[in-house]
């Protein structure tokens, strides 16, 4: 079948004159190599090394000032030159500085914990055998790990910073080409966009000869260039610096193109991803058996996951027990701002399903009118658009002082108490009424297998800017990827979000 009926011409780039030309390419070059793998693993060096030695020197200021120890006591001037390298050997040895754009947040942070403490717990048995002679504070190991701690997960989250904030701008990212079936390339671009992932733009997709492209394919960013048979015409036109493959044929000669592909691929300096449901599954470890050239697939243990809970649990105890104290010290001027404005009550009973199926309620900052459930049952307009993602923008029923709650997140206070009776969680999935569960479909189940959350996944990708499908996918998401790392991430996320009042409404 020829190619040239779905075949979609690459928009070429309007000619400029040569001093245009000629001020671009340096730009150009400089966000290139700022693209390169290669650059940003030495950034990652600098930024560790930086931060070891800055939390190194601040733990003896501290030390010097508030313990009054003198600096022959603390380690000699030159330690820099032994424990610099001896950090980023065991940093390296945990992966730390590899494909750093492959890593999700909360990975990075498992990894500075994990590789510190072990670094760490290294060097002071070093410092036994190869400085035995010296004295060294434990008092400054001691804070020097809390410093360095910090310090790591400040740099290496600012260097993520940085390259996001260069990614939405549309600098130093690698350029896409997707081959293989479009309704899972499709899937597959979905994902990147529901994590907010940037670092590489797609140019579209070369499908197969014989298939047609899907009549949603007008929702969908993806374009399609063409047959995969003129991949390689396509990804030279595009300049492609990465193929994602997924083909449905997993026969043998489907994998004899996939690897003609990759070697191909190789041999021009491409990077190849392979997409399959294969490695969905995140609860699954990968290994290759060099005897039979196989990946085995390995479960993970089960007792990292039941310390994540206890951890997870403790952590529920202290933030609910904290956010407690500060909801009773907010409910007398939230009280009394409600009761000047409209003199209805201070609370909000809202419904819920719990991982029980059964119907239950936690306390909110009343924020609407006291007959808004009316309002919005005689008003046909306004129940259409609330049906259609369970929030309204610019909701007429909202209070004055309710817009400024919503605005801070304050009205989600009092669930702290939901949270330290043990009914909810700090983080997790959304809680949905039971309107909302009918919406889940079959997936309700899944979402019911964990309690529901104050703040989430979803909260911090988008807060009330994401669709009611956005919000479905990453609930799942969110379930399936559930570690105490990403609950980590997503509260340092929500204080964040909180404090910039951005998508609250």
């Amino acid at each position: 079948m020829a190619t040239k009926p779905i075949l979609e011409a690459v928009p070429r780039i309007k000619a400029r004159s040569d001093a245009d030309a000629s001020g671009a390419r340096p730009a150009a070059q400089f966000w290139s190599f700022l693209a390169r793998a290669a650059v940003k693993r030495l950034l990652l060096l600098a930024a560790d090394a930086a931060s070891l030695v800055a939390s190194h020197h601040v733990a003896e200021v501290i030390l010097q000032r508030s313990m009054h120890l003198s600096a022959s006591f603390l380690n000699p001037g030159y330690y820099y030159f032994f424990y610099v390298p001896f950090f980023a050997a065991l940093l390296y040895l945990f992966g730390g500085y590899k494909s750093p754009d492959l890593r999700r947040p909360e990975n990075e942070l498992e990894l500075i914990f994990k590789g510190a403490s072990f670094s760490f717990v290294a060097l002071a048995c070093a410092n036994f055998i190869l400085f035995k002679s010296l004295g060294f504070s434990r008092y400054l190991l001691v804070v020097w790990y809390l410093l360095a701690l910090m310090f790591l997960l400040l740099a290496r989250f600012a260097l993520r910073a940085f390259y996001n904030a260069l990614w939405k701008r549309g600098f130093a990212r690698h350029t896409a080409l997707l081959l293989g079936g479009l309704d899972r390339l499709a899937a597959f671009e979905r994902r990147l966009a529901m994590q907010r992932y940037r670092a590489f733009s797609i140019a579209g997709a070369l499908i197969e000869p014989g298939e047609r492209p899907v009549p949603s394919r007008a929702e969908l960013s993806l374009r399609v260039l063409g047959s995969i048979a003129d991949w390689e015409e396509v990804a030279r036109r595009v300049g492609a610096q990465l193929v994602v493959i997924h083909f449905a044929d997993s026969s043998a000669a489907g994998h004899a193109r996939v690897l003609a592909i990759v070697r191909r691929c190789r041999q021009q300096g491409i990077d190849v991803e392979v997409y399959s449901h294969l490695f969905d599954p995140p609860d699954l470890r990968f290994e290759r058996d060099d005897f039979s050239g196989c990946c085995r697939l390995q479960s993970q243990p089960h007792w990292p996951r039941t310390v994540e809970r206890l951890v997870k649990g403790a952590l529920d105890v202290a933030i609910g027990l904290l956010g407690s104290l500060a909801t009773l010290a907010l409910m007398p001027f939230v009280g009394l701002v409600l009761k000047l404005e409209d003199g209805g009550p201070v609370f909000h009973r809202r419904e819920y399903v719990g991982m029980d199926g059964r119907v239950h309620h936690f306390l909110k900052f009343r924020t609407m009118v006291c007959n808004a459930e009316d309002i919005l049952a005689s008003d046909a307009s306004l129940r259409a658009r609330f049906e259609s993602n369970f929030k309204l923008k610019d909701d007429p029923r909202v209070l004055r002082c309710g817009r400024f709650l919503r605005k801070y997140s304050l009205d989600e206070f009092p669930q702290f108490f939901s949270i330290l009776a043990g009914r909810i969680t700090a983080v997790g999935p959304r809680a949905i009424t039971p309107a909302a569960r009918l919406r889940y479909g079959d997936l309700a189940p899944r979402l019911l297998s964990m309690k529901p959350g104050l703040t989430g996944f979803w909260q911090v990708m988008g807060r009330q800017t994401t669709t009611f499908e956005e919000k479905v996918q990453m609930d799942m998401f969110y379930i399936e990827h559930w570690s105490i790392w990403l609950d980590l991430v997503i509260l340092a996320k929500t204080i964040w979000e909180v404090f910039r009042a951005e998508g609250a409404y």
